[in-house]
This record gives structure tokens, C-alpha cells and sequence, in this order.
């Protein structure tokens, strides 16, 4: 049975998302000994922080009040699978131990750009449940995921030489 979600949960869940990216490209920033690639994983977390303050603006506009988490971890967790299948990661500890487990860069850039890729999806279904002002935020947070994309592909060609 199709469950829909309110749109507090739907904007904690992008917060959620945004996390677990800004973790990710910090993971990645500090593991690297390439010093433009570290500069570029410091500049994408950075951006990841950035939406997150973006999302709890919206949240708070929307609610009339501040923030707040309405799920432990491990609910939000799973409530984010049923939002978002093809999630790569469960939680931050799942990011680390993927990160410690893989050593070839380019492999992880691709999986970078396919978060992106499914982040970017993940806003596009959200805007319809979102005033003009809220939509024209997501919509630019959007803009901002696909020069990530843009970015990392760059990226890749640096780390092809």
C-alpha cells in the first residue's frame, strides 16, 4: 500500500540527505592526498551544509517552528529507504566502512555522481508540495546538485591526467 508522507517529513528527510552527503565528501576530503581534489570534496560538503540550512529555513517556514528531528536514527533510516529505494548508504557509519573498503578514486567519484543523480530526483518529486518560495529554493538547491555533477565529472578528468 502506497503510505504519502507530510511534508515535515518529506523536508526532514531531505535534511537527512544532505547529511549523509556533507559526511560523505568530508570522508572523501580527508582521505585524499591530492590537494585540488581535497579542495573540491571540502567545497561539495560545504554545499551539502549549505542545503541543509536551506531545508530547515523551509521547514521552519512551513511549520512556524524550528527545526526537529521526528524520527531516531535508525527510523529515519528506515523511513528514508521507503522514501528513497536505491539509497546507497544506510547511515554514516556505512559511508565510512565503504570508503575504508574502497581505494579507486574513480569508482567513488561515480558513485558520487550517482547520489547526485538520485538526490536530484529525490527534489524534483518534493517541489509539488511546495509554495513558490519554497519551490524556487529547491529548484536552486537543485541547480547547485547538478553542477556537482558537473564538478565531479571534472574531476574524473583530473584524475585521468
Amino acid at each position: 500500500m502506497y503510505k504519502t508522507y507530510s511534508l515535515e517529513e518529506i523536508l526532514e528527510m531531505a535534511v537527512k540527505i544532505e547529511e549523509d552527503g556533507a559526511i560523505f565528501y568530508e570522508s572523501l576530503a580527508n582521505r585524499t592526498k591530492n590537494k585540488e581534489i581535497e579542495e573540491i570534496y571540502r567545497y561539495l560538503s560545504g554545499e551539502e551544509k549549505d542545503h541543509i540550512a536551506v531545508f530547515k529555513s523551509i521547514y521552519k517556514d512551513i511549520t512556524g517552528r524550528g527545526f526537529e528531528k521526528a524520527f531516531n536514527e535508525e527510523e529515519a533510516n528506515l523511513f528514508l529507504h521507503s522514501l528513497v529505494e536505491n539509497r546507497v548508504f544506510k547511515d554514516s557509519k556505512e559511508i565510512k566502512k565503504f570508503l575504508e573498503d574502497t581505494s579507486d578514486e574513480s569508482s567513488v567519484i561515480e558513485l558520487a555522481i550517482q547520489i547526485e543523480k538520485d538526490t536530484i530526483l529525490y527534489y524534483y518529486e518534493i517541489l509539488e508540495g511546495l509554495e513558490d518560495k519554497e519551490r524556487n529554493l529547491v529548484k536552486e538547491i537543485i541547480n547547485q546538485e547538478k553542477s556537482h555533477i558537473y564538478r565531479l565529472n571534472n574531476l574524473k578528468n583530473i584524475l585521468r591526467g
